[in-house]
C-alpha cells in the first residue's frame, strides 16, 4: 500500500492531460509491440521452414537432373568400354602398325562419335589411353594440364570404382569436370586394358543442369565431392578446383546425408541446404542469403510497424481528445477559482457537458450565484446599518454635554463679561448645525476641520485651557471627502485623556498628505502624556468612553470599524505612542474628491 501511494503521489506531479495521454499510449504501445514481435517471429519462422522445404525439393529435382546428365556420359563411356574394336585395339596395340591404328581412330570418329554427336559440344577433350599411358585416341581442343592429368590418373588407378569423377583445368586455364572410366578386358584375361578420360565443359554442364535454377535473390548453387573439392560453382566465393579448408563452415557437412543449417561466409549469413548423392559421392549445395530470407520478414515487419504507428497515432489523437475533454473543463474551473480568489464573484463557467465535470461546473455556477447574492445582501444590510448608525450618531447629542456647556457659558458671562462667551455660543451653534442639520455621510476635510475648530473653541470656554491647534495640510487636499466624525473623536480623546496631569502647554497638530494617487493619510499628533501598548489595545477595542463628557458616543474602536466597513480592510487606523512621549494617530483612507465621486456615479 505504501508503494502504491507513492506511485500515485509521483504520478500526480504531472498534469491530468499528460497522465491520460501517457497511459493511453502505454496501454496501446505495449500490447501492439508484443503482438508485432510475436507476429514477426512467427512469420519469420514460417518463412524459414517453408524455404527449407522448398530448397530441399528444388535440390532433389536438380540432383535428379544432374544424375540424368551424368547418366548420359556414363552411357557414352559404356559404349566405348564395350566396343569390341576398341577392346582389341587396347589389347593388341603393340602388334598394330600405323595403318591399323589410323583405321581404328577413324572408326572411333566416324562411328562412335557420330552416333553420339550430342556430346561433341560439351566435351573439351576425350582420350583413350593404354594402361601404361600411351594414347590410343585423342580428341578435343582442351587438354588437361600435365599436373591435373597425373593427379587424376593416380586417383583413378587407386580407386576401386569403375568411374572416377573429379575436376581439372585445361592448358588454357578453363575449368572442367573429368570422368575417368577404367576399361577392363571383356574376356576376363586382363583386369584393366586402359582408361577413358573425358574432359567436360564445366560451364556448359552447369548451364544444362542447375545454373538456371533459382532458390531466391542472391542464392548460389555449387557441387562439392566427398573430399571437399569444388567440382562446379557459379559464385565468386568458391572456385572450381578449390578444396574446402578446415575452418570453412561447409566442411562440417561432409559425411552427412542431408544438411540444413545456418552459416556465415564472407561476413554474410546464409541458410545452407545440401543433399548427398551416394552414387557419385557429390553434394549439391544451395546457399540462400538471409537478406533474401528476411526480405519477406522485413516486409511483414514494415507492415506491422506501419500498422502499429497508425494505431499509436489514432490512440494519441483519441487520447488527446478524451484527455482534453477532461483537462479543458478542469482548466476552466481552475481559472474560474483563481478569478474568484482575485475578488471577482461574477465568474460563471460555460460547460454544457453531461458528465461529472459538467455537473461540477453547474454546481459551481449555482454556488457562485448564491454567494454573490448573499454578499450583495450583506452589502445592502451593511449600507442600511451604516445609514442607521449615522442617523443614530447624528441624533445622539449628549444632553449632559449640552447642559454642562450652557451652564459654563452662563457663569462665564456673569463673571467675566468676556467676548469668549459669544465665541463659545457661536461655535456651539455651528457645531449643532453640522451634526444635526447636515445628514450627509461624508463631508470634506475642510468641513471636518471646521467642526474640530468649533469643538476646540467650546472646550476652551468650558475648561479655560490654552489648547493650541496647528494644521499642516495642502489646500488641494481640503476638498477630499472623508467620513463625518472621523477626526473629531480622536481630537476629543486627546483633549479629555491625553493632557491629564501634563503641565506643559497642550498642542494638537493635524497634518495630511497623499501616499499615492489613491490613498490619503491623515495624522493627529499631540504632546500629551502618551500611552503604552496595553492602553492602545484597550483604546482600539472599545467603542465608547466617558459618554457624559463627549459630544457623541463615538469611541476610537468605532472610528476604525467605520473605516473598515466603508472602505475595506486595507484601510484603517494606527496608534503610535509611548508613555510621556505624546501620541500619533494615523488614519489611512481612499483619496476621494468630488470629480471622482461624479465619475463613480
Amino acid at each position: 500500500m505504501y508503494v502504491w501511494n507513492k506511485l500515485i503521489q509521483w504520478s500526480r506531479r504531472s498534469k491530468v492531460q499528460t497522465r491520460l495521454i501517457v497511459t493511453f499510449l502505454i496501454l496501446s504501445i505495449i500490447p501492439l509491440g508484443i503482438i508485432g514481435v510475436l507476429s514477426y517471429n512467427k512469420s519469420a519462422q514460417s518463412i524459414h521452414e517453408k524455404t527449407s522445404i522448398y530448397s530441399t525439393e528444388i535440390l532433389t529435382l536438380l540432383n535428379n537432373k544432374i544424375n540424368n546428365e551424368i547418366q548420359k556420359y556414363e552411357t557414352f563411356a559404356d559404349q566405348i568400354m564395350m566396343n569390341a574394336r576398341i577392346q582389341n585395339g587396347l589389347r593388341d596395340f603393340d602388334q598394330m602398325n600405323d595403318l591399323d591404328r589410323s583405321t581404328l581412330q577413324n572408326y572411333i570418329e566416324e562411328s562412335v562419335l557420330k552416333e553420339n554427336v550430342w556430346i561433341l559440344p560439351v566435351i573439351r577433350s576425350m582420350q583413350i589411353q593404354m594402361k601404361d599411358g600411351r594414347l590410343l585416341y585423342d580428341y578435343g581442343y582442351g587438354r588437361l594440364t600435365d599436373k591435373d592429368f597425373n593427379r587424376l590418373m593416380t586417383r583413378a588407378k587407386k580407386s576401386s570404382l569403375i568411374d572416377t569423377w573429379s575436376y581439372g583445368r585445361t592448358t588454357s586455364g578453363e575449368p572442367c569436370l573429368t570422368l575417368i572410366r577404367r576399361i577392363p578386358a571383356l574376356d576376363g584375361k586382363d583386369n584393366t586394358l586402359g582408361y577413358l578420360i573425358l574432359g567436360i565443359d564445366e560451364s556448359l554442364f552447369a548451364q544444362t543442369t542447375y545454373s538456371t535454377a533459382n532458390l531466391g535473390t542472391g542464392s548460389e548453387l555449387l557441387i562439392i565431392n566427398g573430399t571437399g573439392e569444388m567440382l562446379s560453382s557459379k559464385t565468386d566465393m568458391f572456385h572450381v578446383g578449390e578444396t574446402l579448408k578446415e575452418e570453412n563452415p561447409l566442411k562440417v557437412m561432409l559425411g552427412i546425408q542431408q544438411v540444413q543449417k545456418n552459416v556465415k561466409l564472407n561476413e554474410e549469413n546464409y541458410f545452407v541446404s545440401a543433399i548427398h548423392d551416394d552414387s557419385l559421392d557429390w553434394y549439391l549445395v544451395g546457399l540462400i542469403p538471409y537478406t533474401y530470407l528476411n526480405a519477406q520478414s522485413y516486409d511483414i515487419a514494415y507492415t506491422i510497424v506501419a500498422a502499429i504507428v497508425l494505431c499509436i497515432i489514432f490512440t494519441f489523437v483519441l487520447a488527446a481528445l478524451i484527455s482534453s475533454s477532461i483537462a479543458s473543463p478542469l482548466r476552466n474551473l481552475n481559472a474560474a477559482t483563481a478569478k474568484v480568489m482575485g475578488g471577482n464573484l461574477k465568474v460563471l463557467i460555460r460547460d454544457e457537458g453531461q458528465d461529472e465535470i459538467g455537473f461540477l461546473a453547474l454546481k459551481f455556477n449555482q454556488m457562485m450565484q448564491r454567494i454573490y447574492k448573499l454578499i450583495e445582501e450583506v452589502k445592502e444590510e451593511q449600507a442600511r446599518k451604516r445609514d442607521a448608525e449615522l442617523s443614530m450618531l447624528q441624533a445622539q447629542i449628549n444632553p449632559h454635554f449640552l447642559f454642562n456647556t450652557l451652564n459654563s457659558l452662563k457663569w462665564a458671562a456673569v463673571m467675566s463679561q468676556a467676548t469668549s462667551v459669544g465665541d463659545g455660543l457661536g461655535a456651539l451653534a455651528e457645531l449643532l448645525r453640522s451634526t444635526i442639520v447636515n445628514k450627509d455621510e461624508q463631508v470634506t476635510l475642510r468641513d471636518e476641520l471646521r467642526n474640530i475648530s468649533n469643538y476646540v473653541v467650546i472646550q476652551q470656554v468650558r475648561y479655560g485651557t490654552s489648547l493650541q491647534t496647528e494644521y499642516d495640510i495642502e489646500e488641494k487636499l481640503m476638498d477630499a471627502h472623508i467620513l463625518k466624525f472621523l477626526l473629531q473623536p480622536i481630537v476629543e480623546n486627546a483633549i479629555i485623556h491625553g493632557f491629564e496631569g501634563v503641565d506643559r502647554e497642550p498642542r494638537i497638530t493635524i497634518s495630511a498628505k497623499l501616499m499615492d494617487t489613491n490613498s490619503l493619510q491623515i495624522m493627529i499628533s499631540d504632546n500629551g502624556k502618551g500611552m503604552g501598548p496595553v492602553k492602545i489595545q484597550q483604546l482600539l477595542s472599545s467603542n465608547v468612553h466617558d459618554s457624559k463628557k463627549r459630544l457623541a458616543s463615538i469611541g476610537m474602536g468605532n472610528v476604525k470599524e467605520r473605516i473598515n466597513i466603508h472602505f475595506g480592510q486595507q484601510y484603517g487606523l494606527d496608534i503610535r505612542s509611548e508613555p510621556n512621549c505624546g501620541t500619533d494617530i494615523v488614519i489611512t483612507i481612499p483619496y476621494i474628491t468630488r470629480s471622482k465621486e461624479e465619475k463613480a456615479v
